[in-house]
């Protein structure tokens, strides 16, 4: 089931973590809104971390299924 939904779950991640981004890329947003800049900085991070454990697992799944 896992390795059906992992693709998509790992789409959606890396969506939100290049909206992220992009929004960081606003020169003026450090200075206008610091907290949002940590926030955006802190989801980025946590979001990467989970995409590299989904694709880690999907690799996991797949060579199983490969047998």
């Amino acid at each position: 089931r896992d390795y059906d939904l992992l693709p998509a779950r790992i789409e959606e991640i890396a969506a939100q973590i290049a909206r992220d981004e992009a929004a960081l890329h606003d020169p003026a947003l450090y200075t206008r809104d610091p907290a949002r800049f940590a926030a955006l900085t802190k989801a980025i991070e946590a979001a990467r971390a989970e995409k590299d454990a989904a694709e880690e697992r999907w690799l996991e799944l797949a060579e199983m299924a490969e047998g």
